[in-house]
């Protein structure tokens, strides 16, 4: 019972601070893309209203988040990818339980599996981060729902993640002949 109990609330603790930090990068990112905008006499209007929407929705926001004030952007991709791995490891845990018709509690390494899923979390976030840079040798800027699919489905891939990653780059890199 303790550690449904705690499983759950992690995943609600998860689901808080994950969506926090995503809907703060959203906001972000929404407010970057109008910012970059060419104003026009057409247009000009559009962005008033879109800056004013982009406020409003910041506002409401801080009324439910309220540390994302306290928060970094680069802390906020971290605490979201993390949080999202959790979630997705949990759905994992959740699936495979229904699927084997067991209980929960018989789940090995119940506790650990959701640790296991934010660290993949954040490997995904650093590929993220590191992959455009090697391919294109330029900085582009990560889009907060491509860091929040990719460390869900990471979470829920937990199991073989590892083994695919290290293949992956195995592959990439130079062999080791020793």
């Amino acid at each position: 019972m303790i550690k449904t109990v705690t499983l759950t609330l992690v995943l609600f603790l998860a689901l808080y601070f994950g969506t926090g930090g995503f809907l703060i990068l959203q906001n972000d990112q929404t407010y970057e893309d109008l910012k970059a905008t060419k104003v026009t006499e057409s247009n000009k209007q559009d962005i008033v209203v879109g800056m004013q929407n982009i406020v409003d929705e910041q506002t409401a926001i801080e009324a439910i988040y309220p540390y994302i004030l306290a928060l970094p952007t680069v802390l906020s991709f971290l605490i979201t990818s993390i949080c999202f791995g959790i979630i997705g490891s949990i759905a994992k845990i959740v699936n495979d339980t229904i699927q084997s018709k067991k209980k929960i509690t018989a789940t090995v390494n119940l506790l650990l599996i959701p640790i296991q899923g934010g660290l993949i979390g954040i490997i995904i976030l650093g590929i993220s981060y590191a992959l455009p840079v090697l391919l294109t040798n330029e900085n582009i800027s990560l889009k907060p729902i491509s860091i929040v699919f990719l460390s869900l489905f990471g979470g829920v891939y937990y199991q073989n993640f590892y083994s695919r990653f290290l293949k992956i780059v195995n592959s990439i890199g130079p062999a080791d002949k020793d």
